[in-house]
């Protein structure tokens, strides 16, 4: 005998339940996650739940989980919590399955292959700016940097075009820290804003950055900004090689070189390498003391005032 079930169809309050009911231990997780993105540096475990707004032995619970997963790292020394591998590889996916990163990535690709340069790709983050592309030339180097490396403002390449080109109210924190360094303030003889401010213009007039063994001993560094079609900068792509081996200035220097690619990926991005102008930091800081006096360089294109925001 055939036995026909009486299966009722579910009610639409039914199907409206089912949908908002989702995993509800992934959406404790994630705060946990989040915490972290939002910090500065490592967390411990006190610290860290007080931020996701829960209990330390309730967050405790979700961290095995996440560690396990590896979305959670645990320094063994000091017992200190940040985001794992697998959050840097999903976030590193996510961003190259933008249209400006992966455009950037390809460019930064053909230009380890034209030049045989190591070279980089860096973008913004809370914490400064984080490397999330890196291909080695031929040359041997010795280099504790890699992907996922965070960079100073003032001692490295990618530091500086971001102090130069971002609005200063997104640097300004880091900035006072690192003025604070012994090392910035004895070597680079940078101790205050307005010394912060006459590298900034610097840097807007050559529309590039150059350093000699700053940050790394046995390493100079070359690097150029990117920016999107709003005059914002969206990254930075770099080089790095042996002291004295990065040519600046000159026809097809790697200076030239890479100040075409860069121009090339900000057009592609709908940026106005032709007109006249200024990004939108400069457009931002053109009645302060640190705007650059004289033409702006010729790579910037003028900002229109609906993109003019207040600092």
């Amino acid at each position: 005998m055939v036995r026909t079930l009486n299966m009722k169809k579910p009610t639409a309050a039914r199907r409206d339940l089912d949908r908002r009911n989702g995993v509800q231990s992934i959406e404790v997780g994630s705060q946990l996650l989040d915490a972290l993105a939002g910090s500065a540096g490592p967390l411990y475990l006190g610290a860290l739940a007080s931020a996701a707004g829960m209990s330390a032995s309730k967050a405790r619970r979700y961290l095995v989980s996440l560690l396990r997963c590896g979305l959670v790292e645990q320094d063994s020394t000091t017992g200190r919590y940040d985001l794992g591998k697998m959050a840097l590889r999903i976030g590193l996916t996510t961003l190259n399955r933008q249209d400006g990163i992966r455009i950037a990535t390809t460019a930064l690709i053909d230009l380890n292959q034209e030049m045989d340069r190591t070279v980089l790709l860096t973008i913004w983050s809370e914490r400064g700016p984080i490397i999330i592309a890196w291909y080695d030339s031929t040359e041997t180097l010795i280099c504790n940097l890699n992907v996922g490396s965070i960079l100073p403002i003032l001692r490295s390449v990618s530091g500086r075009l971001f102090l130069s080109y971002l609005p200063r109210g997104t640097t300004q924190s880091l900035l006072s820290i690192e003025l604070k360094n012994e090392f910035v303030q004895s070597k680079l003889r940078i101790r205050t804003e307005r010394d912060a401010g006459r590298l900034i213009r610097e840097i807007q007039r050559a529309g590039l950055s150059h350093t000699e063994e700053l940050l790394v001993p046995g390493l100079s560094a070359l690097g150029a900004p990117i920016f999107d079609h709003q005059g914002r900068i969206l990254a930075v792509m770099g080089m790095v090689g042996l002291p004295g081996t990065l040519q600046v200035k000159g026809p097809g220097s790697d200076g030239e070189v890479l100040l075409r690619k860069t121009q090339e990926v900000s057009r592609r991005l709908g940026f106005n390498a032709e007109a006249p102008g200024g990004s939108l930091a400069e457009w931002l800081d053109r009645d302060e003391s640190t705007t650059p006096r004289g033409d702006p360089p010729a790579l910037l294109l003028p900002v229109p005032k609906a993109a003019r925001s207040k600092r």
